[in-house]
């Protein structure tokens, strides 16, 4: 049975008071490694401070707990390690707690062959959106008034920003503080999938109301193996399950709602102000001139998995020309622009701060009405790519008539 929704919490008290909103994901993971429903768990660490997240693979539940509680900074996917962790242990199984455009990403990649969807487990996680490092230390300097080295925790929740000193909590309004420069990186603020539904199981603090509200977190049952995965996991006594409020469950409804409709407003903006036609080749065309070709973008994207990049065919695109031509943009654009998840990885690495995930995220919504296909979803594949290289065939797909078929719906000979 799938599509229910509980209030939960870890059993134990050191875990609830450690981890986010009761601990229930650090619980979750800790028994898909007890129970060998999975062999490792993808999760996130802090590093030097909080400003420093990044992912680590897990096979012992004790180590779990370093990595308890909620980092908003940070602008890493998790694909490029739990793809590692794949391909140096041939049949290793994987839980992982996910943001929306790590779903989306894996999905892509399980599309793509390159994951298998029995191997690995989901866990959602509802997200307001991450904070980019180094804006946010200039933030908390010039506008807290604060050494960011002595931030001790920052959240986003209903609407605006919390940081923590030892000696004050300061909030401010997440809208306001964006209008001003700061907050949420833009691919965040354009994002379609506040709630990742395409997990087995979706945890979040949307929605949970009453006199225990910070003690616990709100999970959905999106697949049949994450219903078996908690009501096990409770089983075992490590987690307790109630039934979610009627209201707070209406509550999530609005909140995501209300997160979709902003994300919506905030995108008609920015293609807006891109126009369209030859504006658009014309504004791609100036922005691209800056390209010192370091191939940054496509190291980032978690769909460039190309075995020969054709970004670095001779006959294709000149070698040691800079700016390269077009031609460099156009070939990535034809193979990525339709699949893009919005992650936001290209630009973020970026050394000339050229605006490529605004490129990819509008030539993905056009690409969207014009063929159908939202990126990111379980179902349905890429078209676009497909059709322009016979090469990727072979290697996603087969290359068979089935196969094909399936993506054009096709009927047999």
């Amino acid at each position: 049975m799938t599509g229910r929704i509980w209030y939960g919490q870890a059993v134990d008290q050191d875990i609830r008071e450690r981890g986010t909103s009761g601990g229930l994901v650090t619980s979750l993971l800790s028994y898909a490694l007890l129970s060998g429903y999975a062999d490792a768990v993808c999760a996130v660490k802090k590093g030097t401070d909080i400003f420093d997240p990044g992912p680590v693979i897990i096979r012992d539940p004790q180590d779990l707990f370093s990595c308890s509680g909620s980092m908003y900074c940070g602008t890493f996917l998790i694909t490029e390690w739990i793809i590692r962790a794949f391909t140096e242990n041939p049949g290793i199984k994987i839980a992982v707690a996910v943001k929306g455009c790590d779903a989306k990403a894996i999905m892509e990649l399980i599309k793509r062959n390159k994951i298998d969807r029995e191997d690995i487990f989901l866990i959602g996680l509802n997200c307001s959106g991450t904070l980019p490092p180094m804006a946010t230390r200039r933030f908390v300097r010039e506008v807290c008034r604060s050494d960011p080295d002595d931030l001790t925790s920052l959240t986003i929740r209903d609407g605006r920003l919390s940081l923590s000193f030892p000696d004050k909590v300061l909030e401010y309004p997440l809208k306001q503080l964006e209008d001003q420069g700061y907050g949420r990186r833009d691919c965040c603020r354009r994002c379609d999938t506040p709630i990742p539904h395409q997990c087995d199981l979706v945890c979040g603090t949307w929605g949970v109301i009453g006199d225990d509200a910070e003690n616990l977190t709100l999970v959905e049952e999106c697949t049949r193996k994450g219903g078996q995965l908690l009501l096990k996991a409770e089983s075992y006594g490590l987690i307790n399950l109630m039934p979610a409020d009627q209201k707070g469950i209406e509550s999530r409804n609005r909140i995501e709602k209300a997160m979709l409709q902003l994300s919506e407003n905030y995108r008609k903006a920015e293609f807006s102000s891109i126009g369209s036609g030859l504006a658009v080749l014309n504004w791609i065309m100036k922005e691209t001139s800056r390209c010192i070709k370091c191939y940054q973008c496509t190291l980032a994207c978690p769909l460039c998995i190309c075995e020969d990049c054709q970004m670095k065919k001779p006959w294709l695109v000149r070698p040691g020309q800079v700016p390269p031509p077009l031609m460099f943009h156009l070939i990535r654009f034809s193979h990525i622009a339709d699949s893009c998840v919005n992650c936001g990885q290209c630009q973020d690495r970026c050394a000339m701060d050229i605006p490529i995930a605004l490129m990819m995220h509008y030539l993905q919504s056009e690409l969207e009405q014009m063929f159908g296909y939202h990126s990111g979803d379980p179902d349905g594949r890429p078209m676009v790519a497909k059709v322009n290289q016979y090469e990727e065939w072979e290697h996603y797909y087969g290359n068979t008539f089935d196969e094909i078929s399936k993506l054009f719906n096709l009927e047999p000979f």
